[in-house]
């Protein structure tokens, strides 16, 4: 028998909330939710075909089909798929549980910055049948700030208000930034003349570079962060089509991560830098607190998470690596992002039993900590 992680509780240490859908779903719909694209045309019914390979349609999609069949009993195509799964979603909330109880799904950490628009904790709550932790993202934080205040100090002052008392929050654990999707990850020291003089186009433009500021902003996260010995995340490698792609490898946060100031604050590198994921445990390997999370590759990657979690424990210690699936729209995801997950971890860690790196007992302690555990030891939390 090889090793099985099937009963192993699981928390999701990176997601997003979800609603129920007001209309069943049509295939192309459900593809579109399915779907990493930001472009809403990327599924048309026109397209559609009947041989099983639709336009657009990937290894992650075509798995996921698969999955879900056998958890329905039903014929593992497409049109069969969505039509059960509007069936079983007319009652959302029971069907949400169903699935995550299938898959010992018993936590989450969640960034509600995204959607838009915002979906409410109590609402979250009605579906998944339990707390979730939060991740409280910085950005939104500026964007409503800088149609408040047109003075460069009076935004920063309540800048560092608004998260400080944000961590406050038991249930808020860390914060989090995706300053990959704007500036990039090159972070340059703290300057503030640089972040004042750069203030002023980004009253004018949200989106706006204003690198300077945004580094700002960022070192005030790093710092409370550490005050408050909660953990800050980073999104780090590929996400929508809006990254700042070059510039969003994590080897890019190796200087701000070095810096004397932060030795103790806990850091959270979201998606591991997939693709960069040999940067992010490498870093991991050499500053003791900092931490990576196997999401967003799994389960978009599909077929490729069991070569990416071997390759991110090439370097990366044990104690550094967590379960996560960037889940953002449908509660199918959570649930094949945790199947998958289990399913190549099993694969890797029996390779290891047979070539003698450990025996079977460890092995399964690897999948725990990863799992479940890695996340209690840095967050102080149990999940739920």
């Amino acid at each position: 028998m090889g090793i099985n992680l099937g009963e192993i509780k699981t928390i999701d240490v990176h997601c997003h909330p979800f609603i129920a859908n007001e209309k069943p779903y049509r295939e192309e719909e459900f593809l579109r939710v399915l779907s990493l694209s930001v472009i809403p045309d990327m599924f048309k019914a026109g397209n559609m075909n009947r041989n099983g390979v639709y336009p657009g349609m990937n290894m992650y999609m075509q798995i996921t089909i698969r999955k879900l069949a056998k958890y329905f009993s039903c014929e593992p195509v497409l049109e069969e798929v969505v039509k059960k799964r509007n069936e079983l979603a007319k009652d959302f909330p029971l069907y949400t549980q169903e699935l995550f109880d299938d898959v010992r799904l018993e936590g989450l950490l969640v960034d509600f910055g995204y959607p838009k628009p915002h979906i409410s904790h109590q609402e979250f709550r009605k579906n998944t049948g339990f707390e979730s932790l939060e991740i409280y993202r910085i950005e939104p934080v500026m964007d409503k700030l800088r149609n408040e205040h047109s003075n460069f100090s009076d935004f920063i002052d309540n800048y560092r208000l608004d998260l400080r008392s944000a961590l406050e929050a038991n249930h808020v654990v860390g914060l989090k930034s995706i300053i990959a999707y704007r500036s990039g990850l090159d972070i340059g020291a703290k300057d503030e003349k640089k972040a004042k003089q750069d203030y002023a186009q980004f009253v004018k433009n949200e989106r706006a570079v204003a690198k300077s500021l945004r580094d700002y902003c960022m070192h005030i996260a790093m710092e409370e962060c550490t005050h408050t010995d909660k953990v800050m995340h980073i999104h780090t490698g590929v996400g929508d089509g809006e990254v700042v792609l070059p510039k969003s490898s994590p080897s890019l946060l190796i200087d701000m991560l070095r810096e004397k100031n932060y030795e103790n604050t806990k850091v959270h590198l979201v998606h591991g830098g997939y693709p960069w994921m040999d940067e992010a445990g490498f870093i991991a390997s050499i500053l003791p607190n900092v931490y990576l999370d196997i999401s967003l590759q799994n389960p978009f990657a599909g077929h490729g998470v069991k070569r990416i979690i071997s390759q991110v424990f090439e370097f990366a210690p044990f104690n550094k690596v967590m379960y996560g699936s960037d889940s953002f729209t449908i509660p199918e995801m959570n649930w094949l992002g945790v199947k998958l997950f289990k399913e190549c971890f099993e694969q890797v860690l029996d390779e290891w039993v047979e070539l003698d790196y450990m025996d079977k007992d460890m092995a399964y302690l690897i999948g725990e900590m990863v799992l479940y555990r890695n996340f209690e030891a840095v967050y102080g939390k149990s999940g739920s």
